[in-house]
């Protein structure tokens, strides 16, 4: 199951380069932020390429577009921030895009959002005995900071040896962890360091930051295919980053991750 998330930054000409990834990365769904081009004449697109794929139900989810394949899939809870779907009886997948950090009182708003999504998450894996869970989407925070680490948020551990641990205590209350492979990303040793590049005037600024992100049960470690996953720079002949080796924010200010999940362990 190859799953792509791509913050398309409301370009209304995005459908061929959406095809274009679709076809060459055989994804079987792609979960979008800010999608605002023409989703029938996308899906029709496809099936004149022979990719059948349909938008999934997502009532009240304003942020997130989702579209796939598989056709066993239902809907979970849905918020104007985030779109949860069950996915063949036996994943789950919470597609996202929380606030901004230039909106006003982000830090605020995103943990009220955070907190709703974990117990949305927590209550359906405990009503379904499902665990094979996943988060995909534009956080707006980098993965070491609160939103993702904080323990009584997404807690999303870097390293898997720690994260198979399932839990962690903390203040006499047990919080679920998530493993986060984006950590793998930062620095310079290959290129991109990130899939967003912001040059502001603050007294931190980290020029690259990966807002776009994937976290996963750690139990779903071992299905998940760890050289599948890449933030894409190109697709095809169409370059997504510009001259200075940012994203080209006249397609998009983000770039796209991909990633693969085997649904049954060989």
């Amino acid at each position: 199951m190859k799953i792509a998330f791509w913050n398309t930054n409301k370009n209304i000409k995005i459908n061929d380069l959406l095809c274009r990834i679709i076809d060459e990365k055989k994804i079987d769904i792609f979960v979008l932020a800010e999608y605002n081009d023409d989703c029938e004449r996308l899906i029709q697109n496809l099936e004149n390429n022979g990719i059948i794929m349909e938008q999934y139900f997502s009532p009240g989810c304003e942020r997130i577009t989702i579209l796939g394949r598989i056709q066993n899939v239902m809907p979970g809870n849905q918020n104007k921030y985030y779109s949860i779907q069950i996915i063949n009886d036996k994943f789950i997948i919470c597609g996202l895009h929380l606030p901004s950090k230039i909106s006003s009182d982000y830090r605020g708003r995103q943990n009220v959002l955070i907190d709703a999504i974990i117990k949305d998450l927590n209550e359906l894996e405990n009503n379904l005995s499902i665990e094979d869970t996943i988060i995909v989407g534009d956080l707006n925070v980098n993965p070491y900071e609160e939103g993702c680490l904080e323990a009584s948020k997404f807690h999303g551990i870097p390293i898997c040896e720690d994260a198979q641990k399932g839990a962690r205590v903390v203040m006499g209350q047990k919080f679920k962890m998530f493993y986060n492979p984006m950590w793998n990303f930062f620095g310079d040793f290959k290129f991109p360091p990130g899939t967003y590049y912001y040059n502001g005037s603050n007294s931190v600024n980290s020029y690259w930051n990966i807002f776009d992100q994937v976290m996963i049960r750690p139990q779903l470690r071992d299905r998940f295919i760890t050289d599948s996953l890449e933030i894409i720079t190109d697709i095809r002949e169409i370059s997504l980053i510009d001259g200075n080796k940012h994203p080209n924010k006249t397609i998009s200010d983000h770039l796209p991750i991909v990633f693969e999940i085997e649904e049954e362990l060989k």
